[in-house]
């Protein structure tokens, strides 16, 4: 009697994909079982059009592509896994490269209608404001590469008093800094860059030597709370070339031989004005007087300093502020007042 003994043994059906991986770049692909998807984010220099990949299967299983095989993955490949006893599963091979990219591209006031002038090579963005601008509070839109972030943000109300320093991220975490300065436009002839409120902060008087120099020595210097309402003085600009000269100083004044007292007024001499910026020059004809001449020796946008040498040998010097853009008309009580002696404009030597 011939005996066959036959022994049946079940083929495996396991057919997962277990690791992905670019070994040449040391990149790992994150594996999704429940949607069979592989992804994979590589560094900017990558070749995405022959990588190079090392499979891990379920055992006894077969990968086609195969694992080790060079692809183009420019486009997603589709990678298919057939179980030891023929069952198969796909899977869908998805790779981006990681952005290095870390520029400004644009960078706004869109409010002004300004646009910036950006550097690549000294990493710089300089825009020129119109001379009225607040550029303590300007918002810039900006827009930078694709992927990156910025700080600070674009929209957000900067102060640009001094250069600011804006960091892009790319998004492989490269940074560039880039330096934002704003300029302020100075002011041309025909502008009115005085119409306002300015507050006299310091006022500063010394002899002359024969020669027209300084004597430092007898300098004598008045100093005002800017905007107090019961001390210092005011010039008020107005647009139409007219304005006011306001002494709230409650001082003892001496007209000739009168003495004027004022505990609870405001004096207020009225003047016409012109500005000649290439002289940098601003004319004001006072009330009651000849045209008195300020020598503007500094002009900012929001401060300016004048200087005046005086036949009777001492120099006026006289710091000022700007209170408002808007000259208010309203004085309240006021005292039509005749400068002082000596053609002094503030009336204090």
């Amino acid at each position: 009697m011939l005996m066959l003994s036959v022994s049946c043994t079940k083929k495996s059906s396991e057919k997962q994909m277990l690791s992905f991986k670019f070994e040449a770049l040391d990149v790992e692909a994150v594996i999704d079982e429940e949607t069979k998807t592989i992804s994979a984010i590589l560094p900017y220099y990558a070749d995405v059009t022959n990588l190079t990949p090392t499979i891990v299967l379920s055992e006894n299983a077969m990968v086609n592509p195969d694992s080790g095989v060079a692809m183009d993955f420019t486009n997603p490949v589709i990678y298919t896994v057939t179980a030891e006893d023929g069952s198969q599963v796909t899977y869908m091979v998805f790779v981006t490269v990681m952005s290095n990219e870390s520029r400004i591209l644009t960078f706004t006031f869109e409010d002004l209608e300004v646009e910036a002038v950006i550097d690549e090579d000294l990493k710089k963005v300089e825009a020129t404001v119109p001379w009225e601008t607040d550029v303590t509070t300007l918002v810039p839109t900006i827009t930078i590469s694709k992927k990156a972030t910025i700080s600070p943000a674009s929209g957000v109300p900067t102060d640009f008093t001094d250069p600011v320093v804006y960091t892009v991220t790319a998004e492989d975490g490269s940074q560039t800094d880039y330096t934002a300065i704003v300029t302020i436009e100075a002011p041309a002839i025909d502008d009115k860059p005085f119409v306002g409120i300015w507050g006299v902060e310091k006022v500063e008087y010394y002899n002359i030597d024969y020669y027209g120099n300084p004597i430092l020595a007898t300098l004598q210097t008045y100093e005002y709370t800017l905007g107090d309402s019961n001390d210092g003085m005011d010039l008020v600009f107005r647009e139409d070339n007219t304005g006011e000269l306001r002494d709230r100083s409650r001082d003892t004044i001496y007209d000739g031989d009168d003495i004027i007292i004022c505990p609870d007024t405001t004096l207020v001499t009225g003047f016409t004005y012109s500005y000649d910026a290439q002289n940098a020059t601003l004319y004001l004809n006072m009330e009651y007087v000849h045209t008195f001449r300020m020598n503007i020796v500094d002009l900012e946008r929001d401060s300016f300093v004048y200087e005046n040498e005086y036949a009777t040998d001492y120099v006026e010097k006289a710091y000022l502020k700007r209170l408002s853009y808007t000259p208010d008309k309203s004085t309240g009580k006021k005292n039509q007042h005749r400068p002082s002696k000596k053609g002094s404009l503030l009336g204090k030597k």
